[in-house]
């Protein structure tokens, strides 16, 4: 049993449908491209400058507080030998405070952490012994030291830059330093903020303790930043950029340095969000321009479809009815401009001709029934076969002769050959050009009728039978014939089922009175 498919689509269409879907693929994988090479381009674009930025305000604080140190270093040299002198204590101190714009505040304290000395003198901290973080920190160091923050005991949130004091055999006595202000107005604070930067990006600065030390935000500074990758990398003392998630959880693009005098960390981040917010803008741009283009070669993919398939299409309505007369003039009109189609072209003529030689040989079978002059059994199954292997259309005609044994009775068997021979000249005469009668045995006859229907093979059936009745044989003078008519189509049943069909009608016809016609 033959299966139909599913979908059936001519070379035409499929070669527009396959060409448009690869078309698209490409226009979509480059829009693609585009969106992705800009995507990197603009991540680039943002992380380098935050990179630079940071690297640059780091330096920045590193030689700030390089030089403050210097100048506490500079301080400590005067300061030696001098604790217990009040008033050079006292005009140092109003000294580096004068001189050093750095510090919001100078103090010096003895090793235990009083307050040998501080300006401005309206802190009134002189006597007092701190234990503030920063201080026990500076005490406990004995080196030059940039504190962590911490909020002092007059309830500032600063971090103090200090150097320690060494007497003449070198033991510690104590130190000098200032404080900077964090929340507050101060020259670092100054420092940080007053670099040129977009609006959309953020510094901050925090301390070994991950504690925000710098902040646009000024309610921020002093919090202490949950996990952060990029702050991660900044306290461990690289420098660099790089997509990261900052403490809350956001994707952001971020430059980092390492402050190397304080082991702070500067961060420079931008929301990975509005660094990429140009690209819709520049896809959108990028669409306006690439769809009527894309247009245009969809026209000209079309085109070239049409002028691809217009031979093959052509070659194929030929394929359909090779048996029609025309058909080796309409396969030379076809302009076949390549070579395939011009090999298709060429195998189809060559087809036709043994096509047409084949039914020649069927024609001269004709003569192969030494009493009728018509086809055999053999012959009709041979055209059966062209007929289907080209899959033309035809009606077949079973015809048998009413009461043909009852005219051997009468007359013999002689009389039965002559009306034999005159119902094979009478379907000889009434064949139209194209027609195939064929004598199948005894009184049965069969006629192939090509590229006609049913109801043309009615009326073809119908004018045979009116020739027999009024046909006048020697010797027996009338007969009638009984005929059954059924058709076939390629998309149709077997044709074995079609020749029981048309003997089942021949049989219904005998059933109904003979002399008539049953499809």
């Amino acid at each position: 049993m033959s299966v139909k498919p599913l979908i059936r689509i001519d070379l035409r269409r499929l070669i527009l449908l396959f060409t448009l879907v690869t078309a698209l693929i490409t226009l979509v994988s480059s829009l693609y491209v585009v969106y992705w090479v800009q995507k990197q381009e603009l991540i680039e674009a943002t992380l380098e400058p935050n990179r630079a930025y940071a690297t640059k305000v780091a330096s920045s604080i590193d030689e700030f507080l390089r030089i403050s140190q210097e100048r506490l270093a500079y301080s400590a040299e005067r300061l030696t030998g001098q604790l217990g002198n009040d008033e050079f204590l006292k005009s140092e101190a109003v000294r580096l405070q004068g001189e050093d714009s750095s510090f919001n505040s100078i103090a010096i304290f003895d090793a235990t952490g009083k307050v040998l000395e501080a300006a401005p003198q309206s802190l009134q901290i002189k006597g007092r012994t701190f234990r503030d973080e920063g201080i026990v920190q500076v005490l406990r160091d004995r080196r030059p030291t940039v504190s962590s923050a911490f909020v002092s005991e007059i309830g500032n949130l600063v971090i103090f830059v200090s150097h320690p004091l060494f007497d003449g055999n070198g033991q510690y006595t104590g130190a000098v330093g200032g404080t900077i202000y964090l929340q507050k107005q101060s020259v670092l604070y100054t420092l940080i903020s007053k670099h040129f930067h977009k609006g959309n990006v953020q510094v901050y600065v925090v301390d070994s303790g991950r504690r925000l030390l710098y902040y646009p935000d000024r309610n921020r500074i002093g919090q202490a930043l949950g996990p952060d990758t990029a702050v991660d990398a900044a306290l461990r003392g690289d420098s660099g950029a790089m997509e990261s998630i900052d403490s809350e959880g956001a994707s952001m693009l971020a430059g980092y340095a390492y402050v190397s005098e304080s082991r702070w960390g500067v961060i420079c981040v931008q929301s990975r969000e509005i660094a990429l917010a140009p690209l819709n803008a520049l896809m959108a741009k990028v669409v306006v321009v690439i769809v009527p283009i894309s247009l245009i070669g969809f026209v000209i993919i079309w085109w070239v479809t049409q002028l691809i398939t217009r031979p093959l299409r052509q070659l194929a309505a030929v394929a359909s009815h090779l048996d029609a007369g025309d058909s080796p003039s309409q396969i030379r009109s076809v302009r076949t401009w390549y070579i395939e189609a011009a090999h298709i072209r060429r195998a189809l003529s060559i087809g036709v001709a043994l096509t047409q030689e084949k039914l020649g040989r069927l024609n001269l079978q004709a003569q192969s029934d030494p009493l009728t002059g018509l086809p055999n059994r053999r012959a009709m199954d041979e055209a059966l076969q062209v007929l289907q292997q080209t899959r033309t259309p035809f009606s077949v005609l079973a015809l048998d002769i009413d009461h043909f044994k009852k005219v051997n009775d009468t007359y013999g068997h002689d009389a039965g050959d002559v009306a034999l021979r005159a119902i094979a000249d009478v379907l000889r005469q009434s064949s139209r050009e194209g027609d195939l009668p064929y004598r199948i045995g005894g009184e049965e006859f069969t006629v192939l009728l090509p590229n006609t229907p049913k109801t043309k093979a009615i009326e073809v059936a119908e004018r045979l039978r009116a020739r027999v009745e009024i046909t006048r044989i020697d010797k027996v003078g009338a007969v009638t014939m009984s005929i059954g008519v059924a058709s076939w189509l390629p998309e149709g049943p077997a044709v074995s089922v079609l020749l029981k069909q048309a003997d089942e009608h021949l049989y219904k016809a005998k059933e109904g009175g003979r002399n008539r016609v049953e499809a």
